[in-house]
């Protein structure tokens, strides 16, 4: 059967809340389906009923024939018998026949596409997908898992995409290198993180017993974080953040407001600089006020941007935040919200990509509930966190926290923690392969930019799944109000003096 295009290809969606059972859903798309195969049928029958009108199928025995496009009868049934043309009246009533039986055709062939599409959707949004693996490929994935081997896999698997990709007359990608080993990237980050987690406290070479109990992606992290702290120690302990004021800002800036989900990720390279001249390592704090006058405070926060040498969104904060320890950049989110003076009870949504979702989960976790109560830190009701291109398989978030993830195959970044996300009523997870038949494809990109993951976010919506769309709504109620305080804050960490010879 012929499919027309589906903007959901390569699209899964998991978790969050459903409205219906997910045995009705299964029902209703075996149901569905079961229509479109009968509409399938009467296309066939449709067809054979134009062929035989027509005379390209052969018809049974008649007193009717047609030559040539011309038609004729037998004028008498005797000895002797004459063929005789076909009234007119006959011909234009065949003629007529022909024409609605084509206009019926393409009317079923378009019933039958709407009904496979229903089908598909009904089917993701009881969240079932087709991901299953042949033999070769399940093969290549317990390769890719051995510790040791896993980069020998993805570097192969991308050189061999590189090399397609010059077959297709699309010249040397050298991203393909990353995006066409994207199905492997979760189990060479378990694998190696098994040979550099034997280094973890504890364990050392004598603890080989850590390789067969599997040194975890923690582990590695924290021998990582181990090896870059000779650099953090050039530095202050704190992070300074200050708020950007008047000539510190670009002239004419002003980050957009935002009205959807999409809006908010976009924002996100606002605070990147991404076509204006804002420096690095700035976080935003916005002020939407409703009708109602409730109150909702936007967080914005950018990923690593190695760049500066000062900046707080560095390598040891990505250690640490994998740890599940305190980062500079979690310290310099939090002081942000500290100095834009956001009162304790209001409603707080927090968006980061790459880095800076992880930030988002770990402020989200610090500054609710029990945890923000504790110390001098205040409490902030965070209700959402929305992540694009963030590894938060492993963070956790408080009861009642929506989380909404946007993750893609190829990009690399938001499966280095070599976990799948948790799945929950307010957790939601919508991952792309790019690569997927029907899908736009990476175009030799690594699709780690905000711009694919708003991308992939529209796609997601066509997908109907109740707990996405539940999100989603959340998020865009929570700025449909005015904003009336746009505040940028920078995170700098302070050197040390050099000590003299």
């Amino acid at each position: 059967m012929s499919r027309a295009p589906d903007p959901t290809a390569g699209i899964v969606v998991s978790g969050g809340t459903t409205r219906v059972e997910t045995a009705d859903l299964v029902a209703a798309a075996a149901t569905v389906l079961e229509a479109a195969l009968h509409v399938e049928a009467a296309v066939d029958e449709s067809r054979r009923a134009y062929g035989l009108v027509i005379g390209l199928v052969d018809a049974p025995p008649s007193s009717v024939r047609w030559v040539d496009g011309s038609a004729a009868c037998y004028g008498t049934l005797g000895p002797g018998t004459s063929w005789a043309p076909v009234p007119p009246e006959v011909v234009a009533a065949r003629s007529a026949l022909l024409d609605e039986t084509v206009a019926y055709t393409d009317a079923l062939v378009l019933a039958r596409e709407v009904l496979l599409g229903l089908f598909d959707r009904l089917r993701k949004a009881a969240g079932i997908y087709e991901e299953g693996e042949s033999g070769a490929e399940g093969f290549v994935s317990w390769l890719a898992g051995v510790p040791g081997l896993g980069f020998g896999v993805v570097l192969a698997a991308g050189a061999f995409d590189v090399g397609k990709g010059m077959g297709a007359g699309q010249g040397v990608q050298p991203g393909r290198l990353v995006t066409g080993s994207g199905a492997y990237h979760d189990e060479v980050v378990r694998g190696t993180s098994t040979i550099i987690g034997i280094g973890a406290a504890g364990r050392g070479l004598g603890g080989l017993g850590g390789w067969f109990r599997g040194a975890t992606v923690q582990d590695a992290a924290g021998v990582l974080r181990e090896v870059s702290q000779s650099y953090r120690r050039l530095f202050a302990p704190g992070v300074v953040t200050t708020e950007l004021t008047g000539t510190d800002l670009p002239d004419g800036f002003d980050k957009p407001v935002a009205r959807s989900a999409e809006d908010l990720l976009s924002g996100i390279d606002v605070v990147y600089g991404t076509g204006n001249d804002l420096p690095d390592s700035v976080v935003s704090v916005e002020k939407y006020v409703d009708d109602d006058q409730r109150a909702t405070w936007v967080v914005t926060v950018p990923g690593t941007q190695l760049g500066n040498p000062t900046t707080p969104f560095s390598m040891t904060s990505n250690f640490d935040l994998v740890q599940g320890e305190p980062a500079d950049s979690t310290a310099h989110v939090l002081d942000a919200m500290r100095q834009a003076e956001i009162p304790e009870g209001e409603e707080v949504v927090l968006v980061g990509h790459s880095q800076g979702g992880m930030v988002a989960m770990a402020v989200a976790a610090a500054a609710s509930g029990a945890s923000g109560a504790a110390g001098t830190m205040p409490r902030y009701d965070v209700r959402q966190v929305l992540t694009a291109g963030a590894p938060v398989g492993l963070a956790t978030l408080p009861s009642g926290v929506r989380g909404t993830h946007l993750e893609i195959e190829q990009e690399g970044a938001s499966q280095l923690e070599g976990a799948d996300n948790p799945v929950g009523p307010d957790r939601v997870t919508v991952r792309a392969d790019l690569d997927a038949p029907g899908a736009p494809g990476a175009n030799g990109k690594v699709p780690h930019g905000v711009p694919f993951h708003v991308e992939v976010l529209g796609r997601a919506r066509e997908v109907g799944h109740p707990g996405l769309v539940d999100n989603l709504d959340a998020l865009e109620k929570a700025v449909a109000g005015e904003r009336v305080e746009a505040r940028y804050f920078r995170g700098a960490l302070d050197p040390l003096p050099i000590a003299p010879p």
